[in-house]
């Protein structure tokens, strides 16, 4: 992973997703999925890639605790900025942590319930993707949960796309399980498109699943975003058109992200 693409990134991220149209759309459905389980008492929540602190906050005013990593001192550093506006700098903490080698200081944990949400776990390959799930059923709680959102590896409307602009090696640019130099503000960073089996088979036994969805199944990927930004209607069908397959795990893997959620097995 290019650290320099994700410090870079840090200063226009919001404006350029988390704030956008289509940004808070996604987002808002991965929230959705995380109702059930941040509706009860409050947890204890490690965040992993928490990028410029958006789940971190919404945790948090949730009434949960929350532990909120990145790799990126950029990220980090927004997220506090976020963090201290949103006046929640009691409830969520930040430390710095790598996917490629995650580890935290002595006493983290355990948690209730680990998040890492919109690709961070993409820009690790598959022997990368089982360091974590070591890591995380090592941080985790038996019963607690495990819930990942990762771009999806066959994402339909991206395919369409490009095909409908005769650019066949982008339509199919993440039907690959080699590395895709993927632009992160000026620079491109190396991303795998993992698959749901992927990510189980390296999460192994420890982990039981409970929830498979389609995250943008219908509301387009960022980067088609000015194309609905001013089209407020067509997006808000689009988003309810989400959430009528959001049980479809079927179609999971043709969003343009895909959640996926385990409970730690006791």
């Amino acid at each position: 992973m290019t650290l320099d693409a994700f410090d870079a990134a840090a200063a226009t991220y919001d404006v350029d997703f988390t704030d956008s149209a289509v940004g808070r759309a996604q987002r808002e459905q991965v929230w959705r999925a995380l109702a059930p389980l941040l509706a009860g008492p409050p947890q204890r929540v490690l965040e992993l890639n928490c990028g410029t602190g958006a789940d971190a906050v919404h945790m948090a005013q949730a009434g949960h605790t929350v532990l909120a990593t990145d790799r990126s001192p950029a990220m980090i550093a927004a997220t506090r900025a976020m963090v201290q506006r949103a006046g929640l700098a009691q409830r969520v903490r930040t430390a710095p942590l790598d996917l490629m080698a995650p580890a935290l200081p002595a006493g983290e944990g355990p948690f209730d319930l680990v998040l890492s949400d919109l690709g961070g776990l993409n820009c690790i390959d598959v022997d990368g993707l089982a360091r974590v799930g070591r890591f995380v059923a090592s941080v985790l709680g038996p019963g607690g949960r495990f819930v990942a959102v990762l771009m999806a590896d066959r994402c339909l409307l991206e395919t369409i796309y490009y095909l409908l602009r005769a650019q066949p090696s982008s339509a199919f640019r993440r039907w690959t399980r080699e590395a895709v130099d993927v632009p992160v503000g000026d620079c491109t960073v190396p991303t795998w498109y993992h698959p749901p089996s992927t990510l189980r088979h390296a999460f192994g036994p420890s982990f039981i699943l409970e929830d498979l969805r389609p995250i943008g199944l219908f509301v387009p990927p960022g980067y088609l975003g000015p194309r609905v930004r001013h089209r407020p209607r067509l997006l808000h069908l689009l988003g309810r058109m989400d959430r009528f397959f959001a049980q479809a795990s079927g179609l999971a893997r043709l969003g343009d992200h895909v959640l996926i959620q385990f409970r730690r097995s006791a």
